[in-house]
């Protein structure tokens, strides 16, 4: 007898299931892309038990035949595909025909189906895999799929599921993502019996975006398309379009999982969409934390490969590279445009409804009493013009004529650039403007937008600088707005120079693995550029002969390997640019005034000019806020004259 043998149909479907139907999730998005796929725009998901005792999808799609509703449950039968070309431009969310006898083998299965067309529906139940009676009945015109006692006959595989309310809470997020991605698709989840969520149809991505992400982002949104408006954006792969939206910088997680991703409206993860979407938000978002947001890419279908894992949640893009430049450019775009209301942006950056820190509160409580000095024991007395607020050469500030000198003087004045005369004179040491080498002083001009009727308070605690802005409060954090200063002066300079490097008196040595030393040798043409001198030292060993002066304090061996690692993991793609800002952002803290240090009001106003004449005014390098404001509503719910 032949050892080697065909298995029956029933194990091999169990086998598949093991596949397509990991949890009670697996079959809720099996059976909801189906409902889309048939067209429809309401679908109803009921479980009970966490979905392990039942599961039951109702749509209004188009609805099966009885000949349709018998064979669907056959394997590798489908109604998406039909030859070997329509496997590479794939326009539906089902295509392989596994799923429903993948799941009616591991449960007891109900399908009931009507056409628009019938007058009577069709009802088939299967027992573990085997039909068990087709017979007919009266339906409403669509499809209905009911899912009892999910693994019931395979029993070790059911005893690894977890509790109801972990499988209850991945149904729950995964049904939220594909609501997300279909806003004109109407959604209802019952748990128990009891509505859990409902997504009313005919919504728009905003919309359904503001009801998915929650109370804490729904106000802190910002939509984003590409191609821009304007319509000037080459995207560099005809057909491909991108929107969606994406949250303040100030809503963020700890993990991914509010980052929603869809590719022709099919929910994936792709770590390079991901990733692009992180290089939008650079210089904005705190290391260790994740963006709040939205993004579907439109493409055309033979541009994308959907058919890589069963889950079908991973994809690969034909030509990546414009998919992730385009999402990089329009996350960017977003916020730039979400920042022309600096103040309005800014407020997002405060914590809700939590209560502030107690000396925060001290400080606004005096603070906010517009019009009067600030009192001695927060604030710093006006003290007599000392000398200028200089740090090296990179630092600007305002004629001494342009800047209030006593209290009396600091509550009539204000802060502003008259339109038809030059801008203040600028001081840099004992050096004429001119003479600094890469500081353009027009693009450090005061923007008269936000400048104009700014009023600069006092300091607390030597750390924040107050404000007041349009009948608003703005706390400044002084080492954040010099550290955006410093480092957009240094970013500038860099840009205008050549690199200047310095020989090592003692060149280091550095050992590397076989893969490291290829990653190197591929790159030290482009160290060079950056001032990096690196040379082969024998097998695996290169020498470090010199340096770029902006990154003398660095450990040198240290910051080449970790170039040589981001690069490795990332595949070399604009590295070069994302290492020099963080090289200068190194440097640009490291030079800043700290907090905790004195500043007379000279100095502040100085700084506070400076700031808003910032490119991104709004973050440090790092991606802290820089500043945050109260309304006057805010301030009155502060005080509790509003409730």
């Amino acid at each position: 007898m032949s050892r080697i043998r065909i298995l029956p149909d029933t194990l091999s479907n169990q086998i598949a299931a093991g596949e397509v139907v990991q949890r009670p999730v697996s079959v809720v998005k099996e059976l909801v892309e189906n409902a889309m796929d048939a067209g429809a725009d309401r679908i109803v998901v009921e479980i009970e038990n966490g979905g392990k005792t039942l599961i039951r999808v109702s749509d209004n799609g188009c609805g099966l035949s009885r000949d349709e509703a018998v064979l669907s449950l056959e394997r590798y039968a489908t109604s998406k595909i039909y030859t070997k070309e329509d496997l590479f431009s794939i326009s539906t969310f089902g295509f392989r025909g596994e799923a429903l006898p993948s799941i009616a083998s591991v449960s007891k299965f109900c399908l009931v189906s009507r056409t628009r067309d019938n007058s009577t529906g069709t009802r088939v139940d299967m027992n573990g895999g085997k039909l068990s009676g087709v017979t007919d009945t009266g339906a409403p015109a669509g499809t209905m799929v009911e899912v009892r006692q999910l693994f019931f006959n395979i029993p070790a595989r059911r005893k690894f599921l977890k509790n109801e309310n972990t499988e209850s809470g991945h149904i729950a997020d995964t049904l939220a993502g594909l609501a997300m991605g279909n806003p004109e698709v109407g959604f209802r989840f019952v748990a128990n019996h009891r509505t859990v969520k409902s997504y009313p149809p005919g919504q728009t991505l905003f919309q359904r975006a503001q009801m998915v992400l929650g109370k804490e982002a729904a106000d802190h949104l910002y939509e984003m398309q590409w191609p821009p408006t304007d319509g000037d954006g080459d995207t560099g792969l005809p057909g491909l379009h991108i929107r969606g939206v994406c949250a303040n910088p100030a809503v963020t997680r700890s993990t991914a999982n509010r980052i929603f991703l869809f590719v022709n409206a099919r929910l994936v993860y792709d770590r390079g969409l991901v990733s692009a979407m992180f290089q939008g938000y650079r210089g904005r978002i705190m290391k260790g934390r994740y963006p709040v947001g939205a993004v579907c890419v439109d493409l055309p279908f033979d541009q994308v490969d959907v058919n890589v894992h069963p889950a079908k949640r991973e994809i690969k893009f034909i030509t990546p590279g414009p998919v992730y430049s385009a999402l990089s450019l329009a996350v960017a775009e977003s916020l730039s445009r979400g920042q022309t209301d600096k103040l309005s942006y800014s407020r997002a950056m405060m914590p809700g409804e939590k209560e502030l820190p107690a000396h925060v509160q001290a400080a606004l409580q005096s603070a906010s009493q517009i019009g009067k000095i600030p009192t001695p024991d927060l604030f710093e007395a006006p003290v007599s013009p000392k000398t200028p607020f200089l740090y090296g050469d990179m630092d600007r500030v305002s004629d001494a004529s342009q800047v209030a000198e006593s209290p009396e003087e600091l509550n009539t004045s204000t802060v502003e650039t008259k339109k038809n005369e030059p801008p203040p004179a600028t001081v840099y040491g004992n050096k004429a403007p001119d003479q600094v080498a890469g500081t353009s002083v027009s693009a450090l001009a005061p923007k008269q937008t936000f400048l104009s009727g700014t009023r600069v308070i006092g300091q607390v605690l030597n750390i924040y600088i107050v404000v007041e802005k349009d009948k608003s409060l703005v706390l400044v954090d002084q080492h954040a707005a010099h550290e955006r200063i410093v480092f957009e002066q240094l970013l500038n300079r860099y840009r205008r120079m050549d690199v200047q490097s310095q020989t090592l008196a003692v060149p280091e040595v550095m050992e590397l693995s076989h893969k490291e030393a290829l990653v190197l040798e591929s790159i030290i043409d482009d160290l060079a550029v950056l001032g990096i001198l690196i040379e082969p030292f024998g097998g695996t060993s290169f020498i470090i002969k010199a340096v770029p002066v902006l990154v003398e304090e660095k450990h040198l061996g240290a910051m080449v390997v970790e170039m040589v690692e981001k690069i490795s993991h990332d595949g070399g793609t604009g590295l070069k640019d994302d290492w020099l800002t963080d090289a200068l952002s190194t440097m640009a803290c490291h030079r800043s005034v700290r907090g905790g240090q004195s500043m007379t009001l000279r100095e502040m106003t100085a700084l506070v000019e400076q700031l808003f004449s910032c490119e991104n005014p709004m973050h440090c390098p790092h991606g802290r806020p820089v500043f945050v404001s109260f309304d006057a509503r805010s301030l009155e719910r502060l005080f509790k004259r509003l409730v």
